[in-house]
């Protein structure tokens, strides 16, 4: 299977989810992590379908949040505040596939933030 690398525009979803300083505890963001290795690490262990939705996931938080509030894709063409809000709206979408596909996405960026060491320490996680 060929490496997954991440377009502008997925990386404008992952960090709209997660971005440095959200919290004075966690102030990494997902671009600090070194989520390169965990995806790497992901893709050849991870389910199909699993690996499929968190693509697709990426794709439609990129392309499809974006039309939510009436806005040109991708989602690096707007601003923080409008990221968030398009994201926002995916998760509350009438649309059950839209609700689930940014649930994967979450889970795995979760998946990948909670195992850093720095994370666990400042949650107080041994």
């Amino acid at each position: 299977m060929p490496r997954m690398d991440l377009s502008r525009a997925s990386l404008g979803v992952l960090d709209t989810l997660l971005p440095p300083g959200a919290h004075p505890a966690l102030t990494l963001g997902i671009s600090e992590t070194g989520f390169g290795p965990f995806l790497e690490d992901f893709q050849r262990t991870a389910p199909p379908h699993l690996l499929r939705a968190f693509r697709l996931g990426l794709w439609a938080g990129a392309w499809i949040a974006p039309l939510l509030l009436r806005r040109l894709p991708p989602i690096t063409r707007l601003d923080e505040a409008d990221r968030v809000r398009a994201l926002a709206a995916m998760e509350a979408s009438s649309v059950p596939e839209l609700r689930q596909l940014l649930g994967v996405v979450k889970t795995v960026v979760s998946l990948h933030y909670g195992g850093l060491p720095e994370v666990r320490q400042a949650i107080g996680y041994p």
